[in-house]
């Protein structure tokens, strides 16, 4: 019978427990942990009788040779198969149990006729000598679980690495967060300080009357302004030839050039918090300013005499002047000019240097402004002049009004008939002028005058006027104007009104207003057009005699939190908004349902009683003046 050898069971272990690894190290642990009890029970055999110990060896070979069987099927199956812990048992037992199949074998061959004694001695070597393979090849299998340890130890690397990575991952993270919020407090702060500094320093290309101020604080740009005005300013004077006489400088006068109050009102009108917009901008803001200089009059007066500009020794007789009729073709009176004499009248001359100066003018043409003397009553004569001037500022008034959205012209065309002459003194004919004003209020007030309206639901209708549209204040206005007129106005104005509408024209309600339809007891709000609420109310009881008024009204003014009183009453409410003197629209909190025909004999004094929400809408919507159309149908 064939024996397996030491290397025979070495390569099988070794083709089987190696390439199954760990798993496989384990079954044949177990395997080694059966042969070695096997080799335990066939020990005592051999210190009893041999005929004991051979028959206790044929029950265990046959029993092996039976697991043989078994597990040659088992082998083949692993062979064909994937590598498993079950097949891996499966082919270590088979390796075993066919030496146990040998022992089996010769046991049975004694039992025909060999000695007991003989076979017993070759089987118990065998076992022996299986004993000591299994065991070699469990330090095989003791070493294949010291691979897997490593490879166990392996992977535990792995996952130390793994959790450093991603610490230094979030670490990386942490630090970007931590630079933007710098980059951001540090661009808030930057903002701040531009805030700061353009709440206190022009912007960087602002030029005020072709002088650069930027980034100068109001006090620089003012020094730079003045000292601008200073070196570059003058003031010639020229003679009937347009020939230069002298040039008045500033420093000669004493002449200073205030602009702060008009630079301060640049600087509070820049946005500092769009600093950035105007730092960056390559375009520059060009700003003027009125400048109105001071000087030294004295200084003025001892310059022009020592200048000799009144050495009467140059001089012609003139003939006297005096003032013509109104000029229609000019539009004003105007001088007949004496005969022309060659010496400066002093007082003119230096008057209207003064004025010259004032006005900052560049030349001042002394022939032009009547210096020259004349006689005694020259053009350039003050009394002369001041007659002329109040002449010519009476006439010269020109007042542009917007009448109700139209445009109507007063000039000296017509207020020159107006005037009385009496000396030195000019007056206006008042009824001329009061007639003037009742004549505009005529044509175009629209106070008192009923409108036609169209309803939401399409039906027109002729409107009582109520309190509301254009009312001129005649007496107001004529007196207003007789005051412009004197004082030579050249404006643009409105009439005095008592009453306004809420736009001008002869269509005053516009497309903005509250239409509230008294009969359905339904209110609707138009803005520009568009209706943009409609509620129920409840107006006046007309069972006691409380019914609201129809007609056109203005919104007298609105209040918030007011408290309503009557004879018999104290209601406070939310919004109250008064139209036509004690009657006004307002929330009413008290009651649960609007509308319908409750205003027959439960509405109120007279008011409109609206639900709270509604109210508060229409509140906001509404200014004073706002029209409010109250009708029935």
């Amino acid at each position: 019978m064939k024996k397996f050898t030491k290397d025979e069971i070495a390569k099988d272990v070794k083709g089987t427990s190696v390439d199954q690894k760990s798993g496989e190290a384990a079954s044949n642990v177990r395997l080694n942990q059966e042969s070695t009890e096997t080799v335990a029970n066939t020990e005592p055999s051999q210190e009893g009788t041999e005929t004991t110990v051979n028959a206790e060896l044929s029950q265990e070979k046959t029993e092996t040779a039976v697991n043989a069987e078994l597990s040659q099927e088992s082998t083949e199956m692993a062979v064909n198969a994937e590598p498993s812990q079950k097949g891996t048992e499966t082919v270590t037992n088979a390796e075993l149990n066919q030496k146990g199949t040998e022992t089996a074998a010769n046991t049975e061959s004694k039992q025909e006729g060999t000695e007991t004694t003989d076979n017993a001695k070759p089987n118990q070597e065998d076992l022996e000598a299986d004993n000591r393979e299994k065991q070699e090849l469990n330090k095989g299998v003791d070493g294949s679980s010291d691979g897997i340890q490593k490879a166990d130890d392996g992977q535990n690397e792995i996952s130390e690495e793994g959790k450093v990575v991603k610490k230094r991952r979030k670490k990386g993270r942490i630090v970007a967060v931590l630079l933007v919020m710098i980059f951001v407090i540090a661009l808030a702060f930057a903002y701040g300080r531009g805030v700061y500094y353009y709440k206190r320093s022009f912007f960087p290309q602002l030029e005020v009357n072709g002088v650069s101020c930027g980034n100068m604080s109001l006090q620089e740009a003012a020094d730079k302004i003045q000292q601008w005005y200073a070196d570059n300013y003058s003031l010639k004077l020229l003679d009937r030839e347009g020939e230069e006489i002298m040039e008045v400088l500033p420093s000669d006068v004493q002449m200073v050039f205030p602009v702060e109050e008009e630079l301060s009102k640049i600087l509070e009108g820049q946005n500092a918090y769009k600093w950035f917009i105007y730092v960056f901008s390559e375009e520059g803001e060009t700003r003027e300013i009125v400048i109105s200089p001071q000087y030294d009059m004295a200084k003025l007066q001892r310059l022009l005499e020592q200048r000799g500009l009144f050495d009467v020794s140059r001089g012609e007789a003139p003939q006297d002047a005096y003032i013509s009729e109104y000029q229609e073709e000019l539009k004003q009176f105007v001088i007949v000019p004496e005969r022309e004499g060659t010496v400066l009248e002093q007082e003119i001359t230096i008057a209207c240097a003064a004025e010259a100066l004032i006005g900052m003018q560049d030349s001042l043409d002394l022939y032009e402004a009547g210096c020259f003397k004349t006689a005694e009553i020259t053009a350039d004569n003050e009394q002369l002049k001041k007659r002329l001037e109040a002449l010519n500022r009476v006439v010269g008034t020109c007042i542009t009004y917007d009448w109700n959205g139209t445009q109507e012209i007063l000039d000296g065309e017509l207020i020159h008939q107006w005037m009385v002459l009496d000396g030195e003194e000019i007056t206006l004919d008042e009824e001329q002028v009061a007639a003037y004003v009742a004549q505009m209020a005529k044509e175009y007030d629209t106070y008192g005058k009923k409108r036609k309206f169209v309803t939401t639901s399409g039906l027109t209708l002729t409107l009582p006027s109520g309190a509301y549209g254009w009312k001129t204040n005649r007496s107001a206005e004529t007196e207003a104007l007789i005051e412009l007129i004197l004082a030579g106005a050249v404006t643009e104005r409105e009439p005095i009104y008592t009453s306004e509408g809420w736009v001008k024209g002869e269509d005053d309600i516009g497309d903005s207003y509250v239409e509230i339809n008294l009969t359905d007891q339904h209110l609707y709000l138009y803005i520009d057009g568009e209706m943009v609420l409609e509620t129920d109310f409840v107006s006046g009881n007309a069972a006691n005699g409380n019914s609201t008024p129809a007609g056109v009204f203005g919104l007298t003014y609105k209040t918030r939190n007011a408290v309503l009183r009557g004879p018999d009453y104290e209601t406070p409410v939310s919004y109250w908004m008064p139209f036509n003197g004690n009657i006004g629209m307002h929330d009413a909190t008290w009651r649960r349902s609007f509308g319908g025909d409750i205003y027959l004999t439960n509405g109120s004094h007279g008011c409109i009683n609206l639900p709270l929400k509604m109210a508060k809408t229409i509140y906001e919507y509404m200014s004073t003046g706002f029209p409010v159309i109250c009708y029935y149908y």
